[in-house]
């Protein structure tokens, strides 16, 4: 008998009867105390973890209202909270032993845009990116920039007081607040807004009026005390005593005592922010240098040009992007024929209103750069990158900086503790200088680029946070560098917030002024249970603020044995940077993820799961291995119940459900900074998991359908007139969970050949005449061989007009369903026999490709894998990569067609734009050469995903998946001249089976414009 890994964590009886009167008091949103809600909210993107009583996610205002009455009740004040958003704090912000508030998930809605006046009403839960691409057609912007922007939302922005690029120009979040609604512990609502002396003293007669008093009182007798403050554009205080009131107009603002305040002071439900007109003209110069230093150095005569902003990359940085997808799109701009390999970058940003002014400042720019270049730590060179999609893809490469150094070998990595110091930009080399002398007198690798326009400069020393030493190493190193930015005139926090780094506040404001905060967190809460321990605490109380030293992940990872943290090392690896929080829906990651509005979906959700389920099996002992139970029925569920009223329940069954849900298509393997593989970690999980638990019916059928399609295929009509039967594909849906099963094509590809239309290699016996310059020989796969037999033969007449021998390798399963669903051990026998297959078809120096992305690219991804190999040692091709060579070969004869009447739209498959990022743009020079304008749609996940969108328990969420962005492109343009097109047999099928029109595979767009194609 296997032990059971742990008793079920109940809250505590206080959260319970809280939630118990959350419920009863008709709250709408969502009230979860399940031990994955809670794991996923006890973890951002710092080293600390804890582990929340439970997580509420407000569905409309009026929650928060009872909430916030609710804990001002006598019974619940001892109770703690936290407000969180994007989740991607680097410094324990939103964590908490208490009661998470999750504002994002249901609490994003944009509520007003008025661009005559500059400003919109947003709830708190809007991603900053979705509300530039709505502002963006109407000419506007949110100015503050950030380098998390696809899931950072404004309450937590807010929060922190966020700035990112641009600050120098832009300022901070608080600097684009117009007013604020929030509520306050016990309910009350709390409007701040700008206000001029006369607006300002009719708000001390109402409803506040001791808290504008008290501010009043503040700003008139520590007057002295505030002016001593940093004098910095990046100095962030929480409770911002020295913009409170503005000296020259004279106007006052409670909005900077909100923002950055963490959540220590009230919760904002809603915000009315400043808009700005988009930047008309812009261009971005690349300036290499050859050293770090001198890259720092620089800077100080580049800001006297008035840039909008001037980054910086260090080698690090640029060393481990030379491994990222990023690399094909910047490394042409990053090196020059010539030149040494670049050690750091500056990227200088300039702005017009006019392109005459902008002209102006980058001729201006390039005198300078040109008369110093080549000098001694002057640049070694520029580029300029004028083109929008280049320098979106510089700035895409800054923004990865975060999640490229989390992926650095070794057990050490870069993390976030004094990545945000900031001194003034004068001082800023000297420091770093000594800054790097402090890392390496502990031998310390570290990454660094940030603003160093405004002196803040973000630094990631690699430290292993499973090691005590390295703890410790940790508040060493952080009261050092605390010392060291005061020596130079700054702080340890220029940007990402106080959280666990709250201990240093009163160094900084001093004993006065941070008495004096105590006294507004009093104000507004006495009992300390908004998000306690961060920034300051109430006067009178005599609890403790959070330490630099508190709970990490850390703690736990240590538990796991050292063989799981070997095996499993990219889950641990997971440092919550959460760019798979990407909430545009063209982007490939997550789906799951964004059709759910649920975090345990995504790949930073599953990859903490897995961390504490190894955690919990290392201490419980259990030794992976025996026989996979294959014995299906309903038993997992009521084992799951069983074991929960027992108080022995088993949390793998939380972490299978999260893993269901992934639909294995590859995005985080390259989307991810950390290439956390979240299908293959399902993979595993589900092979252990399946040793205990029996399997489902669905398991079987999607493992099972290689095999039996050729059967299916050997009687083409019977088996199509039988899933067309109603009654028989009810009782599939019922006991087989299985809806919409495809049918087989009506001459599938084994009629094909047996009518001699294919022709068929036998690879033991081939043709004397074989020749590599005109034969190529097709893998099939058992999609498209046997329900879309069509496009093998479109693919035959096509090779055939571009004189070419197409042969079929006999049809084999792939086995790609069973890797997906954890039969790893049924899968490696399949890919070591299919591998010595194609070992052999190799030897005949032909080109080998296959139709389906998903199936072709097992070859090189999953195979290679289960074999214990680096590489396969053989390569099959998608058809693009094949035709794109012969297409060079053949550019005389295809320049010679004539002009294309028609173009064509691609979708693109979504394991092929992971796996392989230049597949699209692939097809893209093909068509080129055919004379055809083939535009590439930004769109995500269809939802089918193989065998998935066909299983009934995902059938709701694969629509929605496809309703994402597969439904808006294609109903967004009717237009007849545009053909539309997808790579993948799944998506083609998905679009056919939701909307009715089935997009064609590339290859018969390119027979046609040979004049040739027949479309059978």
């Amino acid at each position: 008998m296997i032990p059971r890994l742990s008793a079920f964590e109940a809250p505590t009886a206080l959260t319970q009867s809280f939630l118990t009167a959350l419920a009863k008091g008709g709250f709408c949103g969502e009230l979860c105390s399940e031990t994955s809600e809670r794991l996923i909210a006890g973890t951002d993107n710092s080293v600390y973890q804890l582990f929340p009583q439970a997580v509420v996610y407000p569905a409309q205002v009026e929650d928060l209202e009872l909430l916030t009455k609710l804990l001002g009740k006598p019974e619940f004040r001892s109770l703690k909270v936290a407000p969180r958003g994007g989740g991607t704090g680097t410094n324990g912000q939103s964590l908490t032993q208490g009661l998470v508030i999750d504002l994002s998930r249901h609490l994003n809605q944009i509520l007003e845009i008025n661009t005559q006046e500059g400003w919109v009403r947003v709830q708190p839960g809007v991603v900053l990116d979705r509300l530039n691409d709505l502002l963006s057609p109407l000419g506007y912007f949110f100015a503050p920039t950030l380098s998390t922007s696809s899931r950072a939302t404004l309450g937590g922005m807010i929060s922190t007081d966020a700035c990112g690029k641009g600050s120098r120009i832009y300022g901070k979040t608080s600097d684009h607040i117009l007013a604020l609604k929030c509520r306050m512990v016990g309910g009350q609502r709390l409007k701040t807004e700008i206000l001029d002396e006369a607006g300002w003293k009719g708000e001390r007669l109402g409803e506040h009026g001791d808290l504008y008093a008290l501010i009043d009182q503040i700003l008139s007798e520590r007057t002295e005390e505030i002016a001593q403050l940093p004098q910095l554009d990046r100095f962030v205080t929480g409770y911002n005593l020295t913009r409170l009131k503005d000296p020259q107009s004279g106007q006052y603002s409670l909005n900077y005592l909100i923002a950055g305040s963490e959540g220590t002071l009230a919760l904002v439900e809603e915000a009315k922010l400043k808009i700005l007109p988009l930047v008309k003209h812009k261009q971005l110069l690349a300036l290499r240098y050859p050293d770090f230093l001198a890259a720092l150095r620089g800077a100080e005569a580049l800001v006297s040009l008035d840039p909008a902003a001037i980054e910086t990359i260090d080698d690090t940085i640029l060393g481990l992007a030379r491994e990222d997808e990023i690399f094909h799109l910047v490394g042409p701009m990053l090196s020059a024929e010539g030149e040494p390999v670049p050690q750091a970058i500056n990227l200088v940003e300039f702005i017009g209103e006019t392109a005459e002014e902008l002209q102006q400042k980058i001729d201006q720019a390039e005198g300078l750069i040109k008369q110093s270049q080549g000098q001694p730590g002057q640049p070694s060179g520029y580029y300029k990158a004028a083109k929008a999609h280049e320098i979106a893809a510089l700035w895409e490469l800054r923004k990865k900086g975060v999640g490229l150094l989390g992926n650095a070998k070794g057990n050490r990595r870069p993390i976030a503790f004094v990545e945000d110091t900031v001194v003034p930009p004068k001082h800023l080399a000297a420091y770093i200088e000594e800054f790097r002398a402090l890392l390496e007198k502990h031998g310390l690798f570290y990454g660094m680029f940030g603003h160093v326009d405004v002196g803040c400069l973000h630094v990631r020393p690699a430290l292993d946070m499973r090691l005590p030493e390295d703890q410790k190493l940790l508040k060493r190193i952080s009261d050092e560098v605390a010392d060291l930015v005061g020596k130079y005139g700054g702080v340890i926090w220029g940007e990402h917030g106080k959280g666990f780094r709250s201990g240093y506040t009163e160094k900084y404001v001093g004993p006065v002024l941070y008495q004096e905060m105590g006294r507004i967190k009093a104000y507004f809460d006495r009992n300390n249970q908004l998000n306690p321990g961060k920034i300051v605490l109430p006067c009178g109380c005599e609890e403790s603020l959070v330490s630099v030293d508190g709970p990490m992940r850390g703690d736990q990872d240590r538990q796991i044995s050292a063989a799981y943290q070997e095996e499993f090392d990219r889950a641990i690896a997971c440092n919550g940077n959460g760019a798979c929080f990407n909430f545009s829906p063209a982007s490939v990651m997550c789906p799951s993820s964004k059709s759910s509005l649920n975090r345990l979906h995504s790949p930073k959700g599953r990859a903490g799961l897995m961390r504490e389920w190894l955690r919990r099996l290392s201490i419980a002992g259990y030794q992976p291995g025996g026989r996979e139970s294959m014995l299906f029925g309903p038993a997992l569920r009521w084992v799951g119940g069983l074991e929960k009223s027992l108080g022995c329940y088993d949390f793998s069954h939380e972490v299978a459900e999260a893993m269901e849900g992934c639909l294995a298509c590859k995005a985080c393997v390259t989307g991810c900074p950390i290439k956390v593989d979240i299908p293959e970690m399902k993979a595993r999980f589900q092979a252990e998991y399946h040793r205990r638990y029996p399997r489902p019916v669905t398991h079987l059928l999607a493992a099972a359908l290689e095999w039996t399609a050729p059967i299916q295929a050997a009687t083409p009509r019977l088996s199509r007139a039988l899933m067309s039967n109603r009654l028989l594909r009810s009782l599939i849906a019922k006991w087989g969970g299985i809806v919409d099963p495809p049918k087989i094509s009506q001459r599938p590809v084994n009629r094909r050949l047996a009518l001699g239309e294919l022709r068929l290699l036998n690879i033991a016996q081939p043709p004397a005449d074989l020749d590599p310059r005109r034969d190529v020989v097709l893998i099939q796969d058992s999609f498209t061989s046997f329900y879309e037999a069509k496009t093998v033969g479109h693919l035959h007449e096509l090779c055939e007009l571009l004189g070419y021998r197409l042969w079929l390798l006999p049809h084999f399963p792939n086995g790609k369903a069973l890797q997906v669903k954890g039969m790893l051990e049924a899968f490696a026998k399949v890919a070591e026999r299919n591998h010595r297959l194609l070992e052999r078809a190799s030897y005949l120096g032909l080109p080998m490709i296959g139709l389906d992305p998903a199936v072709t690219l097992t070859y090189r991804d999953e195979y290679p894998k289960a074999l214990g190999l680096k590489h396969a040692g053989y390569q099959v091709w998608l058809p693009q990569e094949w035709l794109a060579g012969v297409v060079d070969q053949q550019a005389a004869r295809l320049s010679a067609l004539a002009p294309a009447e028609f173009s064509a739209r691609l979708f693109g498959h979504c394991t092929e734009k992971a796996l392989e990022p230049q597949s699209q743009k692939l097809w893209q020079s093909v068509f080129k050469a055919f004379g055809i304008s083939l535009k590439l749609e930004e769109v995500g996940c269809c939802g089918m995903s193989g065998i998935y969108g066909h299983e009934a328990k995902h059938y709701s969420q694969s629509r929605q998946i496809f309703d994402l962005s597969w439904r808006p492109k294609l109903e967004g343009d009717p237009d007849p001249g545009l053909r539309l097109l997808a790579t993948g047999y799944s998506c083609r099928s998905q679009a056919k089976r939701l909307m009715g029109q089935r997009p064609a595979h590339p290859l018969v767009v390119l027979l046609e414009r040979l004049g040739e194609g027949r479309h059978d």
